[in-house]
């Protein structure tokens, strides 16, 4: 029998994250998203959940697909940036805690797993239209001491804050991961650049130039990686974060449709609206059991390739329909900054399009 019961340590770190999202990320999201940038006092308190020191403690052997979700929907849930910020450190964690060699997890988990915060991501996607997770342009080329690495990443998530790059690339017509260290030669990050969502998150291009790297700094150093886990465990996150965002469009409208009255009854009581807020539910419903299924794949160290890209494009399509939705239900109001719809609206779009061409 399957059973979806979280267990006593699940619901502790769910509930945490929901009250922190609630009282602490929403009320602040309006203004992050305005300055495009996340105030330090929020990330402080961010770090100080503890969320990614409990992976980065014993080794990484505290890494979770599932409590990753969990926390992520939550997250976003009081907006999609900070969540997304969250999330771009908890996947080079994971991957370090689930990949990287013993030499790598003593060196690097470490660095996160004290209380002082420290941001790292994954950079896979590159610049351009008919971007392909399976068909990267950056390349490894061995030298006579490790490799020479180049090429350029995009929408690296607070990319100028991130101390390590946990870089893609092919090498000997495979692709392959590399840690980079953000001060290393050939490193360049560039400017922030005006964006249609997650505007708080930073989001920055980073270019690499000839940067040499050692045998230390391949990922599992002599037994390599398996970079399709990575892609997977990144589906899964944005699947979780596009669950949160569409369940908080839901949770908006509901409360509005019953108080708005036209021609003498609630908005929410006419049989049309109230037809779409059931679908709404059941896509959220639906959305969270997929992602939740390509996380238990992903703990249990599954094939997760084919659920993972099913929540992902799933996650993608119905969360965009909600966030529709919900700023037509608004009628004129969904279109003004006065709601945060149009806000989540945005950051939805952006988050379904992380892959490129190849995520439509």
């Amino acid at each position: 029998m399957i059973s979806f019961e979280l267990n006593q340590e699940q619901e502790l770190a769910r509930s945490t994250a929901r009250e922190f999202a609630s009282a602490l990320l929403r009320p602040a999201a309006r203004e992050a998203d305005e300055a495009g940038r996340i105030p330090q006092s929020i990330l402080e308190q961010l770090w100080s959940l503890g969320i990614i020191q409990n992976q980065a403690d014993a080794g990484g052997a505290n890494s979770s697909p599932i409590l990753n979700a969990l926390i992520l929907e939550e997250l976003a849930a009081g907006d999609a940036s900070f969540a997304m910020a969250a999330a771009a450190t908890m996947g080079f964690v994971s991957a370090i805690a689930s990949q990287g060699s013993p030499a790598q997890k003593k060196t690097l988990l470490p660095l996160f797993a004290s209380d002082e915060f420290r941001f790292a991501a994954v950079a896979i996607m590159e610049p351009g239209f008919a971007f392909d997770a399976a068909r990267i342009a950056a390349t490894a080329t061995r030298t006579a001491g490790g490799y020479r690495l180049s090429g350029v990443k995009s929408m690296v998530p607070m990319g100028a804050r991130c101390s390590h790059f946990l870089v893609v690339a092919r090498c000997d017509g495979r692709l392959d991961a590399f840690v980079v260290d953000r001060n290393a030669a050939g490193v360049s990050v560039g400017e922030k650049k005006p964006a249609l969502g997650l505007r708080a998150l930073e989001p920055a291009t980073v270019t690499l130039r000839d940067v040499p790297l050692s045998e230390s700094d391949r990922l599992g150093e002599s037994d390599g990686c398996e970079v399709q886990r990575m892609v997977d465990s990144a589906r899964a996150a944005l699947s979780a974060v596009m669950t949160g965002t569409g369940r908080a469009v839901m949770d908006f409208v509901i409360p509005y449709l019953k108080q708005r009255v036209v021609h003498g009854a609630p908005l929410a009581q006419k049989q049309v609206i109230a037809f779409r807020l059931a679908d709404m539910k059941i896509e959220v419903e639906a959305m969270r059991w997929m992602t939740w299924k390509a996380a238990s794949m992903l703990e249990k160290r599954g094939d997760a390739t084919r659920q993972a890209q099913l929540a992902f494009s799933y996650a993608g399509e119905q969360a965009m329909w909600i966030s529709d939705e919900g700023v037509q239900m608004l009628g004129g109001h969904g279109y003004l900054r006065d709601n945060p719809v149009e806000m989540w609206y945005r950051d939805v779009r952006t988050v379904s399009t992380l892959e490129g061409a190849a995520g439509i």
